[in-house]
This record gives C-alpha cells, sequence and structure tokens, in this order.
C-alpha cells in the first residue's frame, strides 16, 4: 500500500514538473517570436526556383523595421543549407558583380527590399535543391539578440525579374 502511495506521489510530481516545463518553454518561445514580430516585419519573401543541381539560389524579400532604432540584420540560417549570405548587387563597368555584406541595416521606421538586381541572399550549398511550391524555413538574426523564423515559398522567376548569369 506504502508503495503505490509513492509511486502515485512521484508521478504526481513527475507530471507537474512537465507542465512546469511546458509552461517555461511556451514562455520563452513567445517571447523571442514575439518581441521580434513587434518591431521586424517581412513580406513577400520567395527563394528563386533553381536546375536540381543548383549549389547557389537566391532568396528575396522586404523587411520592414517598425521600431525607433535601426535593426541590424547580421546573419540569415537555415537547416536546409550550409550557409546563407547577404549579397548587394553592383554594376562595375560593363560587370555586374555580387558584393558579400557582413550586415544589412534597417533604418528606424524604414524598409529595405532585398530583390533582383540589388540586396538578396545567396543560400548555399543546399540539401536539396527545392522546387516551385516547396517552402525554405530561414531564420534572422539581429545584432540585438532578436530572430525572426520565416517561411519563403519557392517560385519560378520571371525572365524579367531575374539577373541572368549574376551567380
Amino acid at each position: 500500500m506504502m508503495r503505490k502511495r509513492k509511486r502515485k506521489r512521484r508521478r504526481m510530481m513527475i507530471s507537474k514538473y512537465r507542465q512546469y516545463l511546458v509552461t517555461l518553454l511556451s514562455v520563452f518561445v513567445f517571447l523571442s517570436y514575439g518581441f521580434a514580430g513587434d518591431s521586424i516585419v517581412v513580406r513577400d519573401a520567395w527563394i528563386n526556383e533553381a536546375p536540381p543541381n543548383a549549389r547557389v539560389i537566391a532568396g528575396y524579400m522586404t523587411i520592414e523595421n517598425r521600431s525607433s532604432k535601426t535593426m541590424v540584420l547580421t546573419r540569415v540560417s537555415s537547416e536546409q543549407f550550409k550557409r546563407i549570405e547577404i549579397h548587394r548587387t553592383e554594376m562595375h563597368g560593363d560587370i555586374m558583380k555580387m558584393v558579400p555584406q557582413e550586415e544589412l541595416g534597417i533604418p528606424a521606421g524604414g524598409t529595405v527590399s532585398l530583390q533582383p538586381g540589388s540586396y538578396h541572399l545567396m543560400l548555399v550549398g543546399p540539401e536539396s535543391v527545392p522546387q516551385e511550391g516547396e517552402t525554405v524555413s530561414l531564420v534572422l538574426h539581429f545584432d540585438d539578440g532578436q530572430i525572426l523564423n520565416i517561411n519563403s515559398p519557392v517560385r519560378a522567376a520571371k525572365s524579367s525579374n531575374m539577373h541572368k548569369g549574376s551567380h
């Protein structure tokens, strides 16, 4: 009889511990996602469809900063790629070059568009090349510790939107 009571008490303690842990994790997730989501809004995110053997894929989006201070995007990551780089397209004479950027500032109350022929993401070393209709999960990391998870659909680029031969 004593053993049954001890087991029951033990199960109740484990159950309470699990509830506490789930609550704590929920609060942490809410704070980490909700905080970034209040000041940074990402719109029109998409990944350019690429051939099945592509080693590098371009990604685009519009990032709006609703805060009263400049936000700095320091890196972008994804489990689906070896690394992701922030680039800017520059013309040097007749040659278009992709210039890696250490970071990307989004001015207070401002918007930065990552688009073909301008700032963009270079998704390097895909585990498998995503096809049109699929989604790529990206994590945006900011200099103040905020992170924002986004899902970017893969779509075929219209020929007018592509910067051919640049990657």
